[in-house]
């Protein structure tokens, strides 16, 4: 008797060639959250996806390397690191179907680009090329674990789920969202004005987050953003 609602996780290229790799963070965030962990193997065949999302109750698009920007009209920026093409021809797809199904999906990270470009939204493909008051170092740099707040929407589902208007969280990324896609909305903000996350709250959960929570379950709000997706995967 299935107890535990199964979650699909998108997984990354490994360095060397022909082998994938997949954090353990996300799948024991998954498993601490009370879901079970699943991933998603990207060099399958397309005509595949529909019988893969009958296997989940919910999905989360992790992070990896920067989507092509020729999908929201730009060329590639010298500082970008492309992505596997099979990955993101697969993802895209995926997210195709996860949409159709109305399924909970979380992104992060990239997963947060990737859901935000498909729904027509752009990118800021480099934050130290942006011009901003009080500007932050997003990137991780010289090995440093580097952290700042964002402020959160209470009325969006992750702030009621985390139940603070502000938390701390840890950065890693180059890149974030610009414009955001149709029936998106902002939830979270660095201070200084990079977009951390967002939904769309007509959607039983379409979520994500450009931080990685996956590596901060140790603290409980963080914890909350992977219950929030198991919670929504139980409906």
């Amino acid at each position: 008797m299935k107890t535990r609602p199964t979650i699909g996780i998108t997984i990354d290229t490994h360095d060397e060639a022909g082998h994938y790799e997949s954090p353990c963070s996300y799948s024991t965030a998954i498993e601490r959250a009370g879901g079970l962990p699943l991933l998603i193997p990207y060099q399958s065949d397309l005509s595949l996806i529909p019988q893969y999302v009958d296997l989940f109750d919910g999905i989360m698009f992790t992070g990896g390397n920067d989507l092509d920007p020729a999908l929201y009209g730009q060329d590639w920026h010298p500082k970008a690191v492309r992505i596997d093409p099979a990955r993101q021809k697969f993802e895209l797809a995926l997210l195709a179907e996860v949409e159709k199904r109305r399924l909970p999906a979380l992104g992060v990270c990239l997963g947060s680009q990737l859901m935000n470009v498909y729904r027509g939204g752009t990118m800021h493909q480099f934050l130290p090329d942006l011009s901003r008051e009080g500007a932050l170092e997003h990137r991780k740099v010289g090995g440093n674990l580097l952290r700042h707040s964002v402020t959160l929407d209470p009325t969006s589902q992750i702030g009621r789920a985390i139940g603070k208007p502000e938390i701390s969280v840890n950065t890693y990324h180059k890149q974030a969202a610009d414009k955001l896609g149709r029936g998106l909305r902002i939830i979270s903000k660095s201070p200084d004005g990079i977009i951390e996350g967002f939904e769309d709250p007509s959607f039983p959960l379409f979520v994500a987050v450009q931080w990685h929570p996956e590596r901060l379950i140790d603290e409980p709000e963080h914890l909350a953003i992977f219950k929030l997706l198991v919670d929504a995967s139980k409906s």
